[in-house]
């Protein structure tokens, strides 16, 4: 069953709204373009910090949230693909409260919500 999450109260108002799973499979655009900025191949980049089991959330601007293998956690990242808001957890979707704001992002913290099957 297809989940959704909504992002609210974000100080970083281009990552509040309503995101949509997408599979491990794919690669978020903005994930890409900050690994071709970087001179990064994105598939490897990838493979490398997405787990290939968990889904992954994606806003129609692009903004998205994923879980990072490599530090253990979830970000919520703008849709240039820059970090915005992290926080330390390994369970399944992302939790609702604890994350922290990456230098230079506004407060408010994000408040996120969770969804299975349909729309928020």
């Amino acid at each position: 069953m297809s989940k959704s999450v909504l992002v609210s109260g974000a100080g970083q108002k281009d990552v509040n709204g309503v995101y949509t799973q997408r599979p491990p499979s794919l690669i978020p655009a903005g994930f890409a373009r900050t690994c071709d900025e970087m001179g990064w191949p994105s598939e490897s980049m990838w493979q490398r910090l997405a787990s290939p089991t968990r889904a992954w959330y994606e806003m129609p601007n692009e903004a998205y949230m994923y879980w990072n293998k490599g530090d253990g956690k979830w970000w919520i990242d703008v849709p240039s693909g820059a970090g915005a808001y992290i926080v330390e957890n390994d369970g399944e979707d992302p939790p609702a409260g604890g994350w922290v704001a990456l230098p230079n992002i506004p407060s408010p913290l994000p408040i996120v919500k969770v969804k299975e099957g349909g729309e928020l």
